[in-house]
């Protein structure tokens, strides 16, 4: 199996996991129930996804 046919499918599994991470990541920040230190948590979670899908696109740009 070369790198070509498996490099679209790793892009697209890291700009998945990107976009779930941020979209939880935002829940838990605007969740008024949680406590002030769990909210806080959750921005990891937003930056985490943000850096994925960047990295998932500056990957394709490079590539390509």
């Amino acid at each position: 199996m070369n790198a070509q046919s498996w490099l679209p499918y790793v892009w697209g599994a890291l700009g998945g996991f990107g976009v779930l991470a941020a979209f939880y990541g935002l829940r838990r920040v605007t969740d008024k129930s949680l406590p002030e230190s769990h909210r806080k948590a959750g921005l990891w979670l937003v930056n985490a996804g943000v850096i994925a899908v960047a990295a998932s696109l500056a990957l394709a740009i490079w590539v390509k």
